[in-house]
Formats: C-alpha cells, structure tokens, sequence
C-alpha cells in the first residue's frame, strides 16, 4: 500500500526548490538590472572626462556585479575609449580600476594609452624625414625607410626610454646595404659621421597626464606607441569639468 503521506512531504520541498529557483531568477534578472544601469552611468562619466571622438565600453567584473552596487561597491571596472584628444595626439585608452565605489572612489588601477605609429612619426622631427616608425616586435622602435640626402635605405634600430613625461628615442643600430653596423661605428667612419649625427638621441614630448596618473614605461606593439600607466588610489565628488557625478 502507498503511503499516503509520502506525497504530501514531497509537495513542501518541490514548492521550497520552486521558490528558490525563482529567487535566483529574480536575483539574476536584478543583478542585471543593475549592472546594466552601472555600466551605462559609468560609460557616460567616462565619456564625459575622456571626450574622445571614439566610442567608450564599460565592464564590471565577478558574479553579481551589479547587487554589489547596493552595498556602494562596484569593485573592479574595465574602461575602453577610442580617438581621445590629448595635446594635439588620438589615443586610444584601456583602463582597470580597481577598488570602486558609487562615490566615486578608485583604489587605483592600470591603464594603457596607445599613440600610433604615424602620429608618432610626426613628433619625432624633421631630422628623421622619410624614415616610418614601427615595431621591432619586441617592445623596441623601428624606423624604416629613406633619409633626406641619403638615398639609401635604411632601417634604424632604437631604445625608448621615459622619464618626466618625456620619450627619448636613442638610435642603436643601423641596416645599411646588408650590414649591421653600431650608431657609434657610423660615428668613427668619416664617411658616415653625418649619418651618425643625423641619428642622434630624439626627445619628444608625451601628451600630459592627469592627475594621480604615472607613467612607468613605452614599449611598443602592433597598433603603435603604448604608454603604460599607474593609477594612484583618489576620491572624487561632485562635478568636476561639467560632468554629472
């Protein structure tokens, strides 16, 4: 004989498991809501302090990003902005921060600021006129091409190095008709001296950085100059610049 009783324990756990899963349902779709909301307001800040001609993403991290807003945590954030105007220069701009809040708190973060080849040829002077920059596919500087007054080609090896918001651009080596010669061998040959002169130290002025922003190295990479940059820990507040907190 059945037990008669057996259905009806059954019944308050199959409505328990029901409630649950709607709950989640629920929890998700919130979690959603808000996210969604998060990521739009912060897509428009963003947009507002960046004014880039490009478009500009937002993404919050972890599982139930968005329920964290109601405790006034966003936690980390990854930003993306194409075509921003810096001092005459288009960057595109990847960004992580870490650590933020609805106030508008940043515990810090990462970001990579990218200036292509082609802008970057034209900071680096007329002294290089005609040789193109590019990448040696290991973070060092390229420049290819035909020098005013030597027409010869040439592909001209070089070390990056940054330091008070400048880039220094120091040729090492030159391809010259089949042969790898040191800058400095240029210079001891008085039959190349002139080239060595012409492919001296270069100094060209970065595009300025906001504040509690540092720059640590450039390396370079298939899109072009890649500035890598430090976020220090800030608070902010109110409006700054026009933009709506």
């Amino acid at each position: 004989m059945r037990n008669p009783f057996r259905r009806l324990r059954r019944t308050p756990l199959l409505l328990a498991a029901g409630a649950t899963a709607a709950a989640v349902a629920l929890a998700g779709v919130g979690d959603l809501l808000l996210e969604r909301t998060a990521r739009d307001r912060i897509e428009s800040a963003a947009a507002c302090r960046l004014r880039p001609s490009g478009p500009v993403s937002a993404d919050l991290s972890g599982t139930l990003a968005g329920l964290r807003l109601l405790t006034g945590d966003v936690g980390t954030v990854r930003i993306a902005a194409e075509d921003v105007r810096r001092d005459g220069t288009s960057l595109s701009v990847a960004a992580v921060l870490h650590g933020v809040t609805t106030g508008g708190a940043v515990g810090g973060g990462t970001a990579t600021a990218t200036l292509s080849y082609d802008q970057l040829g034209g900071r680096l002077g007329g002294g290089v006129a005609g040789l193109r920059p590019g990448g040696d596919g290991h973070g060092g500087l390229v420049l290819t091409g035909t020098l005013a007054g030597i027409p010869l080609p040439l592909t001209v090896r070089a070390r990056l190095s940054t330091a008070a918001g400048r880039l220094t651009v120091t040729p090492t080596g030159v391809s010259l008709l089949g042969q790898d010669v040191p800058v400095a061998g240029l210079a001891a040959d008085p039959r190349t001296a002139a080239l060595a002169t012409r492919l001296g130290p270069r100094s060209v002025t970065l595009p300025q950085l906001p504040d509690g922003v540092r720059l640590l190295d450039a390396t370079t990479d298939a899109e072009g100059l890649r500035l890598d940059l430090v976020l220090t820990a800030r608070a902010t507040s109110g409006t700054r610049g026009g933009c709506a907190r």
